[in-house]
């Protein structure tokens, strides 16, 4: 009997379509699949695929359709053993659908369609409004056609899957098929991923990247937009920033600082700089910049959730460790941001913790050119506002001293930040930032807010002062003393419990004085607190703290 609507655990029900023929029809009502089918709120029947069936194939396999041993059987000398199935991507929650056929006789059809292409791989992202249609069998791939009718949208669908495998269970079997094997050595999946090659000029040019857009858009500014989107032929999550080519009288320096960009980026494979996937469409009205998409911003996670003092600590470390080792391997390269600040350090999860990386390379510049008026004041080095004045990587020094006092918002700097609308304003925080070096709050790293920049200390010296140099890119030897003063040195040392446990020094942001952390399991566990490595930590030791959960609706533009 079939149910009265769709199945709760249903991601989606296939409705036969365009079937004069009535082969989709067919399927329907053919009795191995009655179990599936429900009654379609527009009227007819439909099968509905999704959690509430136990696929043969494997646990990240929703459906498979052929005329074998399948999840979905449908007769036909035309249709394949197996002809096609549903797949779920575990690291996004993207549904995709797999051509199988070895005669490649399955096809997706639509207005919004990415069909089945020569030199790509034979699976396509399946979604609302994208690739609604699919077709199979005959020379035309449309002897059974389905319309994919969606529950949800994309977001709330990547929620479901996500959620859904973290949890198994309440799977419907089939009765004709439970506990049988798949025979598919007839349709054999492929094993290797399509990748993408940068090819010089002259050669056959890599394949463009074909994306969907997940509504609502990440972010605008002057030149464009940033998506959150996804590959429709790798499942993956991407950040796509399309920029409007502006008039004649300003192409070419929009040409300079796209090609800065592009060409910053494309120096870098660093695990705290955000990579460039692709730059493409380079001649047409809206060029396109491609890059890996994160969770969020530090703007919008500090912003955005609650923490305590501890666990505030806890993650201005880790953006002060992870955004010195950025800084520190661009400047080996000679060139500077010149745009650092929370809205343009993301993050990601990764293993259940925090990563932040550096995004947003437009106003990048290398040092023997660097002498314009850009970026955002209120983080902007004094030198910065000085005509002429030739700009150094210490620029970027300043900013992430910056923007540690915005993070653990010292003072209620946060709130002096948002108000700050005139020149006035910024020199209040020019002087804010100043005093706030001098505090036990942040004194530890006073080097970084020095107004001369040839005293300023650079990142490759604040590593080695605060992390024993875990994570420089730049030679030790290559990196001149630190001058410190005995006030604000911190006193670090290495000491045992009464108990004979080890336990490791660290610096505190928040006061600047040392602070004793028994190395044991459950202190670590009750604190909230996972420490990454085991070696002898430095003056500030490296700590993570467990993700609160995830953020998807704070991803963020690169």
């Amino acid at each position: 009997m079939p149910r009265s609507s769709p199945h709760p655990s249903a991601l989606f029900s296939l409705r036969p379509y365009n079937d004069e023929k009535q082969r989709g029809k067919g399927v329907v009502e053919d009795a191995r699949n009655s179990h599936l089918v429900s009654a379609h709120p527009g009227g007819g029947f439909a099968l509905d695929v999704g959690f509430n069936i136990r696929s043969k194939s494997s646990t990240t396999t929703l459906a498979t359709l052929g005329r074998g041993d399948t999840d979905i059987h449908i007769s036909g000398g035309s249709i394949a053993r197996i002809q096609c199935s549903f797949e779920v991507d575990l690291q996004t929650g993207i549904v995709m659908l797999y051509d199988r056929s070895h005669s490649q006789t399955t096809q997706v059809f639509g207005e919004f369609a990415t069909p089945f292409e020569l030199g790509r791989s034979r699976k396509v992202v399946v979604q609302k409004n994208l690739n609604t249609i699919i077709g199979m069998g005959g020379v035309g791939r449309n002897l059974v056609m389905f319309e994919l009718i969606w529950h949800q949208n994309p977001l709330e669908t990547m929620r479901q899957v996500n959620d859904r495998y973290q949890k198994i269970g309440d799977y419907e079997e089939n009765p004709c098929l439970a506990c049988t094997i798949v025979d598919d050595t007839e349709t054999v999946p492929p094993t290797r991923a399509v990748t993408r090659i940068h090819t010089p000029a002259g050669r056959a040019q890599p394949l463009r990247i074909r994306y969907a857009k997940i509504p609502p858009q990440l972010g605008a500014g002057t030149y464009g937009v940033v998506h959150r989107a996804v590959d429709v032929d790798s499942g993956k999550l991407i950040a796509v920033k399309i920029l409007k080519r502006p008039g004649s009288p300003n192409l070419q320096q929009w040409r300079v600082q796209l090609k800065r960009e592009v060409d910053f980026l494309s120096q870098l494979d660093h695990p705290h700089i955000v990579p460039l996937i692709a730059l493409q469409k380079w001649d047409e009205p809206e060029v396109e910049i491609i890059m890996e998409l994160q969770h969020g911003s530090l703007e919008s996670l500090v912003t955005g959730k609650s923490f305590d003092k501890q666990e505030l600590q806890q993650i201005a470390v880790l953006v002060f460790h992870h955004s010195l080792q950025a800084l520190d391997r661009i400047n080996l390269l000679g060139l500077i941001h010149r745009d650092m600040k929370p809205a343009n350090i993301l993050f990601k999860e990764l293993h259940g913790q925090y990563v932040f990386l550096l995004a947003d390379f437009g106003l990048s510049n290398h040092t023997s050119v660097a002498h314009t008026f850009m970026g955002s004041p209120v983080y902007m080095a004094p030198e910065m506002f000085e005509k002429g004045c030739q700009q150094t990587h210490k620029v970027d020094v300043w900013a992430l001293f910056v923007t540690m006092m915005w993070t653990l918002d010292i003072g209620g700097f946060r709130q002096l930040v948002e108000k700050a609308k005139s020149l006035g304003d910024l020199e209040e925080i020019r002087k804010e930032v100043l005093s706030g070096a001098r505090k036990p709050n942040l004194s530890s790293i006073q080097e970084m807010a020095i107004e001369d920049p040839a005293k300023r200390a650079s990142a490759a010296q604040m590593l080695v002062k605060c992390f024993n140099g875990e994570g420089l890119s730049t030679p030790r030897n290559k990196i001149a003393a630190l001058i410190e003063t005995p006030s604000t040195v911190p006193n670090v040392r290495r000491d045992t419990q009464p108990d004979g446990r080890k336990v490791a020094a660290r610096v505190s942001l928040r006061t600047g004085t040392s602070s004793l952390l028994p190395q044991t399991r459950s202190r670590a566990r009750n604190a909230g607190i996972k420490k990454l490595q085991n070696k002898a930590p430095g003056p500030m030791a490296r700590y993570l703290i467990p993700m609160p959960g995830n953020f998807p609706e704070e991803d963020a533009k690169p």
